[in-house]
């Protein structure tokens, strides 16, 4: 992909690039409405505090040569450049980072070096753009103007930490803007420069809408509203997810991820009839409803339990109650201790003995 942008001309001109795309860019990703798209670019030269309105020309990632966008350091033109990584900080705004082709030496002893541009880009329409050179103006190169320009004796990779090896600065940069010719949007008179670039500013950063408090459950965990930001929840006791997602996330383009979670309560599975039962009362099978059963007539509760209740498990509470059928006590034996001195024998009648007790 290629990203043609001309800029740091001393007197402003219109430009009009002819770019060859190469595939040493892939891992460089650019705004698409930048692309292939002629815009009016206006500055402030840092080096003179002159304004600068001149036309730049995206296309795709790479700034081929001769580009507006050109320096001399020590002797040696730096006018092409390709771009080597990006960080999308947000839905509206990214960094990018571009390294020049061509290096140079600024002595016999200092080695070979390469100019980095450091640009952040902010998104206000699909025809407004501003961006900030984040680096601090160079004074060693000509013209004057934000570029890193490492040390001879520490020379990054490209595959460095992005903000924190090529986009450091310590005097705040000035605002460039990008509008497409023959329309009318302004910048935002609050458009601001962000520090530092990996977060976004505090009016623009991606927030999820405050989410709606959901029946039966409860938030367990929540790290924000914010970009990537989390929020998990548990149903409470008696209930069950049946639907949704119990974690959801906060992405780029403001929505939450998954759906709402739906926890509804748990049911116990239906209960056999018991024999020599009756049911006195039910209140139903779900969580914490109960079924209290009774013994019928000439039966007895033996074992089990007499009243159960939906447990959040799943279960009833208690065992199945047992009833058996009610048994009589056996009666006692009756003794007789005879003592023949308390009997007296009657007269006889009838050839029948009579006695009478004493």
């Amino acid at each position: 992909m290629d990203f043609n942008v001309l800029f740091f001309n001393s007197i402003p001109v219109v430009i009009h690039l002819l770019v060859f795309s190469t595939d040493s860019d892939a891992n460089c990703i650019l705004p698409p409405e930048l692309k292939n798209m002629e815009w009016i670019y206006n500055y402030t030269r840092p080096d003179d505090n002159q304004p600068v309105t001149t036309t730049l020309r995206f296309q795709n990632t790479i700034l081929t040569s001769p580009s507006s966008i050109n320096f001399n350091a020590f002797g040696t033109t730096i006018d092409a450049w390709t771009c080597i990584s990006n960080l999308t900080l947000s839905n509206t705004e990214s960094v990018v980072l571009f390294k020049s082709d061509s290096s140079y030496t600024s002595g016999p002893f200092s080695g070979n070096r390469r100019l980095y541009l450091c640009m952040k880009f902010t998104k206000v329409t699909d025809n407004l753009f501003y961006f900030y050179l984040l680096s601090d103006v160079d004074n060693t190169i000509v013209p004057n103007d934000r570029v890193f320009n490492p040390p001879a004796n520490s020379i990054p990779a490209d595959t460095d930490p992005l903000c924190s090896t090529f986009c450091q600065y310590s005097t705040e940069p000035k605002i460039r803007t990008l509008q497409k010719t023959g329309t009318i949007d302004v910048v935002p008179i609050d458009a601001a420069l962000c520090t530092p670039c990996e977060s976004p500013c505090e009016e623009q950063v991606v927030t999820c809408p405050d989410l709606a408090a959901v029946n039966f459950t409860t938030i367990t965990n929540q790290t924000g509203t914010n970009d990537q930001d989390t929020i998990t929840y548990a149903c409470i006791t008696g209930y069950e997810l049946t639907s949704g997602s119990l974690t959801r996330q906060c992405m780029n383009d403001q929505t939450w991820s998954e759906s709402v979670p739906v926890c509804e309560v748990v049911a116990c599975p239906d209960l056999a009839v018991v024999n020599f039962t009756s049911i006195t009362t039910q209140t139903g099978t779900n969580y914490q409803d109960t079924i209290t059963y009774a013994c019928i007539n000439g039966y007895e509760l033996t074992s089990g339990s007499q009243t159960r209740q939906c447990m959040a498990d799943q279960t009833w509470s208690g065992s199945v109650p047992v009833c058996e059928i009610v048994a009589c006590r056996g009666l006692a034996a009756v003794n007789f201790a005879i003592n023949c001195s308390d009997w007296y024998k009657l007269p006889t009648h009838n050839n029948l003995h009579l006695y009478h007790w004493l």
